[in-house]
């Protein structure tokens, strides 16, 4: 016994000291070892790594207690990955025994772990492909063989571990315990239909087809000719279309929804017009300015969230200017195959704007824009109430002081206009749950100045009622003026039918500040005439300033080819796009315009010119002397607080 004891003594030195022990095989596809380091119980990092029990760190590091895992930035010792006994530590590679840690790095003793650098306790391997003696795995996702790990996805972690994200730590985690970092569900399920039955490109370019075979073979795209049989121009073909989309384009198998369009065709070898109203689509067949300026087709497309191009039910979050660019995108990309010339799209008001963003986000997907009377607004906009203050000039300072006498009027007989106001409600069926009658009676008196500068003339100021005149008489011209509808909730042009655009308004769009200070103490609802109050009821909104100073800032330095039109008196040309650098991109004012400002009230010189450029970027030819055929349908076709008469027109 004597005699052993040195000896044992030597060997027991030798195992622990600074020798290489000879590599065990491993259980990975790489015969060796599956990793870059040498050691049976050793998740340890080359190029020199040699500990039994310790991982060590490079480059000659074989440690000399079986509890300690060392202390370099690639840690696995046998129970511990850091500094506690089941700690994984914090750190970017992290190999605690019963931890599969946070880091990118991470495989604990229960988890197979996950690529690039896999190191537990029972798992030898330490290089992008991961092998250790209980694991078979390849990279890069790993799928050993042992009974600890049968994960199949990129970032598997094991049997007790059920995510899979890139650096997933299930259950089975001391750390976080976290169950997974793999995006949400669906939050409304997958679409009941699933996907729409795939197209024929084939049949979709050969224009030997028929114009309706061509559209049906576009994949997600319903067709149907003139299904209400209305009046279609000499020469056209009139189709009503629904798109499939998804709501969430980042997430394109979770809900969808069917997208509005109409088609006003002509040929495929003329240039598109893609028009859009910023709300509804109209299922007419009208043409629009510039259609009959280049003798184009039509294509005019519904804003995503206006019924019926609304998921339901409605994640409200969905509804943004990147969104509906991505709507737009989809649907150009979907006929282009057809229609092969020059398009130009276009629109008025939030139409008009829409365009601009939907060419911010897709620059080269339409060669021009021409936006009517479009705003890039703010919160709270206050100079839409210093344009009001001027409007017109001194030349029109009488109009501006009669309109404010008829406001004050309204607004002295509160109660009697308000019992007006019950009656007309209860005689046509409207309710007021939203606002109220108090408040909508006094949005109905701000909101008739900003109206009548809208969409009137200054030669019909006269007509505004003094203060002699009857309540009754002070009541009809609100509802001339504004319309007695346009604060009441569910009637085809009250508050919720436009619960999309108070939304986004509120959201990124911007609004303007009221028009009332003049009004002094005869306001009893200061700054509420506003988006926000307007908005989807239950839904919290918190405006993001960063979206349309985006829009001004790629205008202002990328923008090219974007034709904008005002009238000096309409109130939202107070929020005019701003064009800085801005490459062929004329700004045209109609003088006394308002919000229907179109090419065909410009000035003679001024007209010339639009339409040449218009034509120019179409690349159809300028006949100066060839008249322009009217256009069918008008600039302003949709919006809140669209007085009665227009509607009706």
């Amino acid at each position: 016994m004597l005699f052993l004891l040195p000896l044992l003594l030597l060997l027991t030195q030798t195992a622990c000291g600074d020798d290489t022990p000879t590599p065990t095989p491993d259980a990975g596809q790489q015969t060796p070892d599956g990793g870059q380091d040498a050691g049976q119980d050793d998740a340890g990092t080359p190029p020199e790594d040699a500990g039994a029990d310790d991982a060590g760190t490079p480059p000659d590091d074989a440690g000399t207690g079986e509890e300690d895992g060392g202390s370099g930035p690639v840690d696995a010792g046998d129970q511990d990955a850091g500094t506690g006994d089941e700690d994984g530590g914090s750190g970017p590679v992290d190999a605690g025994e019963e931890d599969a840690g946070a880091g990118p790095m991470d495989a604990g003793d229960e988890d197979g772990g996950s690529a690039p650098v896999d190191a537990g306790a029972e798992d030898g391997g330490s290089a992008p492909a991961d092998a250790g003696t209980e694991d078979g795995g390849t990279a890069p996702g790993d799928a050993g063989t042992g009974e600890e790990d049968g994960g199949t996805e990129p970032g598997d972690a094991g049997a007790e571990d059920g995510g899979s994200a890139p650096t997933d730590a299930g259950s089975g985690d001391g750390g976080t315990g976290d169950g997974g970092t793999e995006p949400p569900e669906c939050p409304f399920g997958p679409p009941d239909a699933g996907s729409p039955p795939p197209g024929d490109p084939t049949v979709v370019s050969d224009p030997t087809q028929d114009i309706l075979v061509r559209l049906r073979a576009i994949q997600g795209l319903t067709v149907a000719e003139n299904p209400s049989g209305v009046a279609v121009p000499a020469g056209h073909r009139f189709f009503v279309m629904e798109y499939d989309q998804p709501a969430d384009h980042a997430r394109p198998e979770c809900q969808r929804f069917k997208q509005r369009m109409g088609l006003l065709h002509r040929s495929d070898s003329a240039p598109m017009v893609l028009h859009t109203s910023g709300y509804y689509v109209s299922l007419s067949a009208g043409r629009r300015e510039l259609t009959t300026l280049v003798a184009g087709n039509q294509l005019s497309l519904e804003h995503r969230f206006f019924e019926p191009s609304r998921p339901v039910p409605t994640d409200w979050s969905q509804l943004t200017i990147k969104q509906s660019a991505d709507d737009f995108h989809r649907i150009v990309e979907a006929l282009k195959p057809i229609y092969t010339a020059r398009w130009i799209s276009t629109g008025g008001s939030k139409g008009g704007e829409t365009m601009v963003f939907y060419r911010r986000f897709y620059p080269n997907d339409v060669y021009a824009t021409v936006a009517y009377v479009a705003p890039l607004a703010r919160a709270d906009d206050e100079r839409f109430p210093a344009f009001q203050a001027t409007v017109g000039g001194d030349e029109l300072q009488w109009c501006r002081e009669r309109i404010h006498a008829f406001q004050r009027a309204v607004l002295e007989r509160r109660e009697e206009m308000l019992s007006l106001l019950r009656s007309h409600a209860t005689q046509y069926g409207l309710t007021y749950n939203q606002l109220g009658f108090e408040r909508a009676l006094e949005h109905l008196a701000i909101e008739s100045y900003f109206a009548f500068w809208q969409y009137d003339s200054p030669a019909n100021c006269q007509y505004f009622p003094t203060a002699q005149a009857s309540s009754q008489e002070l009541m009809e011209m609100l509802d001339w003026t504004v319309g007695l509808a346009t604060f009441s909730d569910g009637t085809a042009n009250g508050i919720t039918p436009y619960h999309p655009y108070y939304f986004q308004a509120s959201l990124e769009l911007g609004w303007p500040m009221p028009y009332e200070a003049h009004l002094g103490s005869l306001i009893q609802h200061p700054n509420t005439g506003i988006a926000p109050v307007y908005s989807v009821p239950g839904v919290p909104v918190v405006f993001r300033p960063q979206a349309m100073q985006d829009i001004a800032d790629w205008l202002t330095t990328q923008g090219q080819r974007v034709m904008f039109i005002y009238g000096d008196l309409d109130p939202w040309t107070a929020a005019a796009f701003p064009i800085g650098d801005a490459q062929d991109s004329p700004v045209f004012i109609v003088p006394g315009g308002n919000h229907g400002a179109s090419i065909a009230r410009l000035p003679a010189a001024a007209r010339g010119q639009a339409q040449d450029t218009v034509r120019r970027w179409a690349e159809v030819p300028s006949l100066k002397y060839a008249p322009v055929p009217h256009p069918e349908a008008d600039i302003i076709e949709f919006g809140p607080h669209l007085p009665p008469r227009l509607q009706a027109r």
